[in-house]
């Protein structure tokens, strides 16, 4: 019984560590996430020169991870931002693709 017990514990305690991961993510992660969003809508916008475009994405995003700090953070939803999220990789690629 103490066996099944120490299992049933472990178990959960390894399910408790997974579920706290699972709603964070890593400062890289994030960093690519906002790549990849800078990327997909940038390309839709018309005329746009691509090779440029790559360039002024990973500014955007290493921009918009200036006004995070820390290792972890809350991990989108959905392929969807958190609000503090989304504004800030708005605004980095909204600075990023100025016209000059």
């Amino acid at each position: 019984m103490r066996v099944i017990s120490g299992t049933i514990a472990a178990v959960a305690l390894a399910v408790g560590v997974v579920g706290a991961n699972a709603d964070t993510i890593s400062r890289e992660t994030l960093t690519h996430k906002f790549l990849d969003y800078c990327v997909i809508t940038q390309s839709r916008v018309e005329g746009i020169d691509r090779i440029p475009m790559v360039d002024k994405c990973h500014k955007a995003a290493a921009s918009a991870m200036t006004g995070f700090e820390g290792e972890r953070f809350d991990s989108p939803s959905s392929s969807k931002f958190t609000a503090e999220q989304d504004k800030a990789i708005r605004a980095a690629i909204a600075a990023a693709f100025a016209k000059k």
